[in-house]
């Protein structure tokens, strides 16, 4: 078989998990929003409760909390973590944190999570 029909035969499939994951059973609703969370593979814990959110929700909570100036950028570090960082630095790949929140504990695993490390394993 030729590289070019080995090529054609892959297009259109689809990749990863997270397709897999929206057809589990009943999804869980966003306690921000209340609409349903379709990926759980980019939900993230809310603080108080422990339970799956949209990230973009926790982002605009985290977006109030922080109150960033103009020449202000919030970004997602990782592990559960969001930074307030300089624009023009971020713009020029620089990043000098002004302020971080740690929104996730990284030390306490939820029931939600575990139950996606074992169906994506």
């Amino acid at each position: 078989m030729s590289p070019t029909s080995r090529s054609k035969r892959r297009r259109g499939r689809k990749r990863g998990g997270s397709s897999s994951m929206r057809s589990r059973g009943p999804m869980p609703s966003c306690e921000v929003c209340k609409e349903p969370i379709y990926d759980m593979l980019i939900a993230i814990a809310k603080p108080d409760s422990n339970s799956p959110i949209h990230f973009e929700c926790a982002l605009n909570i985290v977006r109030k909390e922080l109150n960033s100036g103009e020449d202000e950028k919030i970004i997602y570090l990782g592990n559960g973590s969001f930074a307030v960082v300089n624009l023009e630095d971020y713009q020029h790949k620089r990043l000098a944190i002004r302020r971080q929140i740690n929104w996730e504990d990284v030390e306490k695993r939820d029931d939600w999570r575990m139950e996606l490390r074992t169906d994506i394993n």
